[in-house]
């Protein structure tokens, strides 16, 4: 019976493959938006936090703007044990704390300060933490386990080209130092488990280009985005940073309303991991009224809302995600000038 266990053991890690971070933790957007309206926020641009998530649209900018953010969620002892984990520095204790929870979890922590003017734009991510962790078979625990710290930056440049059309381009570069493995629960808490926690660091660039189709003058401000994301190159290979190209296109209004600024659009996200339309498309919304910015997204798979509250240079908020096993809150703080 025993040797029958460690041969499952040793079958279901030897088959598995690690687990990918999802897009919306790699794109490298401004968390808020990533959170509230993942791919949505390609389409829609009312929302004005860091840069926007398609390039094309700094061509847009009116005014010179910089951003600072603090964005972190309600999971923030998880996130401890998990830098400690990271580091080398974890003992029992913050092992056991880490996986007391018996169920799957995203913990996202991050700086960002960025600066947007007219035609581009540049944004530095010095610290960033990311932990998911998924739990796989009750009768002998899984787990599906990442922990990153990143560091980034990028840069966009764009022009209005002519009749309505923008177009612009994304460099993005990251350093991401990362545990990422598929394991027995009983290994975690072995003697000889440091080789499950041993980190290993990877180089990514992207060039994202980007474009914009823009009626302001027209009735509604109807527009149409597209943008090729996710396309780069690697320092090496890996299940949780892979490269990914994906395609996006995306349109989006502004009706006019009696009070207010209300967007709705419309998102295809397209991948090799896209196995029908349906999970293809998000729909958004995003309503701002005084200094009240609420904004809404769903997809087949996930839900997400939001609001942000600005008073003078300051801004703060909240951002709540769920799908089927998952689910955050999240909280924003930041300040523009």
């Amino acid at each position: 019976m025993h040797l029958r266990i460690l041969f499952l053991i040793f079958f279901f890690c030897v088959l598995a493959n690690g687990e990918t971070l999802p897009a919306t933790l790699r794109d490298g957007s401004t968390r808020f938006l990533s959170r509230s309206l993942g791919s949505a926020c390609y389409t829609l641009d009312s929302v004005e936090r860091g840069l926007p998530c398609n390039p094309a649209a700094v061509a847009k900018a009116r005014r010179p703007r910089f951003d600072a953010d603090l964005f972190m969620g309600s999971r923030m002892e998880y996130l401890k044990d998990a830098e400690e984990i990271l580091r080398g520095e974890s003992h029992e204790g913050a092992v056991a704390r880490f996986f007391s929870h018996r169920e799957s979890m995203e913990a996202d922590f991050s700086i960002e300060a960025s600066f947007q003017a007219a035609t581009w734009g540049v944004s530095f991510g010095p610290y960033r933490l990311v932990a998911v962790s998924r739990f796989e078979n009750p009768a002998l625990p899984m787990v599906d386990l990442v922990i990153a710290e990143e560091q980034s930056v990028k840069g966009q440049i764009a022009s209005y080209m002519q009749d309505n059309f923008y177009a612009g381009v994304q460099a993005r570069y990251t350093h991401v130092r990362f545990i990422g493995q598929y394991f027995a629960l009983s290994e975690a808490f072995a003697g000889d488990s440091e080789h499950l926690f041993s980190a290993q660091t990877q180089e990514l660039f992207y060039l994202e280009p980007g474009f914009l189709y823009a009626w302001e003058e027209v009735t509604w401000q109807p527009q149409i985005s597209g943008m090729l994301a996710h396309w780069g190159v690697s320092s090496q290979k890996s299940e949780q940073y892979p490269i990914q190209p994906e395609a996006l296109l995306g349109v989006s209004v502004k009706p006019e309303i009696p009070l207010g600024l209300l967007e709705l659009g419309v998102q295809l996200q397209v991948n090799a991991q896209t196995e029908n339309a349906r999970e293809a498309v998000r729909a958004a919304a995003a309503y701002r009224l005084g200094i009240l910015h609420a904004v809404a997204s769903a997809s087949e798979g996930d839900h997400a809302a939001g609001f942000l509250i600005s008073y003078k240079s300051f801004t703060g908020g909240l951002s709540y995600w769920t799908e089927k096993d998952n689910r955050g809150v999240f909280m924003q703080l930041g300040a523009t000038l």
